[in-house]
């Protein structure tokens, strides 16, 4: 079975590639954003010495 023959090169080479890249980069960059967005620090008061068993 033959390769159908490409009549013209591509408009854009590196098309796919380049979406892909892009595709990376903004799940990357969109979980780094997301985990700042949500996550909250607060201040919290120290926990007491647990205290010892009685013998």
């Amino acid at each position: 079975m033959s390769r159908r023959r490409r009549l013209s090169p591509p408009w854009l080479p590196g098309f796919w590639p380049m979406v892909a890249f892009l595709l990376l980069l903004g799940s990357v960059a969109g979980y780094f954003y997301g985990l700042a967005r949500f996550t909250t620090f607060e201040k919290r008061p120290l926990e007491p010495a647990p205290k010892t068993a009685p013998k």
